[in-house]
């Protein structure tokens, strides 16, 4: 256990991957499991990153200390909750509105994976630039989309690049992504967009797809993975780089048929073979 995280009581499943003595920790959470409790919904204490209250005027869990006190756990960023993978929480409110500021500057690197629908691209690598809006969805939740030509929001920037094809004849590929902006669901969102939703989205999903799919593989979850976080900051008069990787859960080797090289998150070059073959540039969409 990581000394300056063994008193904070973790949601099921949840896992410290990494810590600093600045008060920064890194975690990886499970899917289903909430960054923070819904507004003004009880929710599972199990199904919390943190089982302790939150405040989000602080973004703050408050824990109590056992000595009658209370500390607080600032919550740095945020995954939807079907996303699992590497979170970021601080126990020092200085810290924590520094780093939310790397954030907001896009200073924060981010990588994901995800498995989405279709064996290739058009291109390898690239970039989506998007403009997305947000709405309310049924039942009051925030939805996004991809703005019509024209039409004001915000800007997403996403780099992806495609790793590998499902064995055998799978209509299944699993991308990197790179976002470079922090808009709501703008994975989720840019994928579908493209043409590539992620396998296992219920709301921005093929939904037939997702149906044959999941009967065909017995998946039960959707399949996008942070994998790795990466900063630098300064603290105590030095600059300090921070990581933490989160490995490719083994439920992505399931669903496309065989081993993912690099599940520990770190760079490797595309895998061939039985697994698929690079994709070229050339190449139509295809299912």
């Amino acid at each position: 256990m990581h000394p300056n995280s063994e008193w904070i009581p973790w949601g099921k499943g949840v896992r410290v991957l990494q810590s600093h003595p600045s008060g920064l920790i890194a975690v990886e959470k499970p899917d289903e499991v909430l960054s923070h409790p819904n507004p003004n919904e009880t929710a599972d204490a199990d199904g919390v990153l943190v089982r302790a209250n939150y405040s989000f005027d602080e973004e703050a869990f408050h824990v109590r200390d056992g000595q009658g006190g209370i500390r607080r756990v600032y919550l740095l960023n945020r995954l939807d909750s079907p996303t699992s993978g590497v979170l970021l929480l601080s126990t020092d409110a200085e810290l924590a509105e520094a780093v939310k500021k790397l954030f907001a500057l896009s200073m924060v690197s981010k990588r994901y994976v995800a498995i989405i629908r279709g064996r290739g691209l058009r291109t390898p690598r690239g970039t989506w630039q998007d403009v997305l809006t947000k709405s309310r969805g049924p039942g009051g939740g925030v939805r996004s989309a991809v703005a019509p030509h024209g039409v004001q929001g915000n800007p997403a920037v996403t780099l992806y690049h495609w790793e590998r094809a499902g064995a055998g004849n799978l209509p299944l590929s699993l991308v990197t992504l790179e976002p470079r902006t922090g808009r709501t669901h703008q994975l989720r969102v840019q994928t579908s967009h493209h043409g590539h939703p992620i396998l296992g989205d219920r709301t921005y999903g093929d939904f037939e797809f997702n149906r044959l799919m999941g009967t065909s593989r017995g998946f039960r979850r959707l399949f996008l993975h942070a994998v790795s976080t990466e900063l630098t900051f300064d603290w105590a008069g030095e600059r300090v780089k921070f990581s933490a990787t989160s490995p490719i859960p083994a439920e992505f080797e399931a669903v496309l048929g065989g081993p993912i090289s690099g599940r520990d998150g770190k760079d490797n070059p595309p895998s061939s073979g039985d697994g698929g073959t690079q994709v070229s540039s050339r190449l139509r969409i295809r299912l």
